[in-house]
């Protein structure tokens, strides 16, 4: 090998020890914040998964959702149940499917959104 390649072949260790580093970073702070999220729910006297089982009606969703805009939340605002999308399943429009590299079969890509849609579940409001 070439000083060149040496050199090209360390930048390229020390990108990914940064990403190595970022990630680990990103999953300590998840890590946080559902130990913040959960001590939360404990002084309310609630579990993760009691709030995971709420359902609002209507005029309890728009309540919940003003009180959202108020504190300038609107990313969190709560969805109906029949306005919510299915993350478990691919979008069935082609338009709206993703073109895909050469050698990647399109159930990868599915079965990556489906597992990505049920990981991400607990984090919903």
């Amino acid at each position: 090998m070439t000083e060149k390649d040496d050199r090209e072949t360390e930048e390229y260790l020390a990108r990914i020890r940064r990403t190595i580093a970022e990630s680990s970073r990103l999953v300590e702070q998840a890590g946080l914040r559902i130990a913040e999220t959960d001590r939360l729910l404990e002084s309310q006297g609630l579990t993760r998964e009691q709030v995971m089982g709420f359902q609002f009606t209507d005029a309890q969703r728009e309540a919940v959702n003003r009180e959202l805009e108020r504190r300038g939340l609107n990313d969190w605002k709560l969805e109906s149940l029949d306005e919510a999308p299915d993350l478990s399943r691919p979008a069935s429009s082609p338009d709206l499917q993703p073109s895909d590299p050469p050698g990647f079969e399109s159930s990868d890509l599915s079965e990556r959104q489906r597992k990505f849609g049920m990981m991400m579940k607990p984090f919903q409001i």
